[in-house]
């Protein structure tokens, strides 16, 4: 309903994120080799309270291992797989409840919060690149046909130019940039989301605020390094 839509616009995700069922993500698509990466073992997301030192859990971080979930990611090339979704806020959620928007934090804490999305999953993962590719082909498509209605606070949402590969250690890892009209401030503006994969996790991460500046590349790669730091664990 409209409070999750709402919820959307605080986290300042890109429209994607919010647009669809995490198992979404992981369909079909094509991709290139494995690019040598080092296997470092079986790892797992997790969803903590807190991350980066400022940005608390918006709601619960959810988990699914379905069995349509599951066989989803491993078409892609993720085997015995969990998907994972996670929000944070340096606004307090603490009292929010999803069914109730009169309940979100007030628009002058809104207009000042930053925000960060986590899609991704984990299990076994031969070919990281293929993963990679596969769900930036998804991404491209999902954007493409969300682009006209309002998701996540995001309206008239596209991507602009082509993935761009970047280095994180540990992981094969690209960005992009999306346009989109803020819900909240009505601004327009250009963010920048990544995604990594290595032997045993995939994920994007959309950083986002509402001052309407958009958040640059640098700023998206060192974000998505330092939660990925926090969030991958050993299984």
């Amino acid at each position: 309903g409209g409070g999750g839509k709402k919820a959307g616009i605080v986290i300042g995700a890109v429209a994607i994120v919010a647009a669809l069922g995490v198992g979404a993500y992981f369909v079909l698509g094509s991709g290139g080799g494995t690019g040598g990466l080092e296997d470092d073992g079986a790892h797992k997301l997790t969803t903590p309270a807190t991350v980066l030192g400022e940005y608390k859990l918006a709601g619960e971080g959810n988990e699914s291992s379905d069995s349509d979930t599951a066989k989803d990611m491993e078409k892609s090339g993720v085997k015995n797989g969990t998907a994972i979704v996670g929000q944070w806020s340096t606004a307090d959620f603490g009292g929010y409840d999803p069914q109730d928007p009169s309940t979100l934090p007030d628009r002058a804490e809104l207009l000042t919060a930053k925000g960060m999305t986590m899609v991704g999953g984990y299990g076994e993962i031969a070919e990281p690149q293929t993963v990679l590719d596969k769900f930036f082909a998804n991404i491209q498509e999902k954007v493409e046909e969300s682009s006209t209605g309002d998701t996540g606070g995001m309206q008239n949402a596209e991507l602009v130019g082509d993935p761009e590969e970047v280095e994180i250690d540990g992981a094969v890892a690209k960005c992009q940039s999306t346009k989109s009209t803020n819900a909240l401030t009505k601004k327009e503006s250009t963010d920048w989301f990544c995604a990594w994969a290595d032997h045993s996790t995939v994920a994007m991460v959309s950083p986002g605020d509402n001052n309407g500046t958009g958040v640059g590349k640098d700023t998206a790669v060192d974000l998505t390094t330092k939660l990925r730091e926090q969030i991958r664990v050993k299984a």
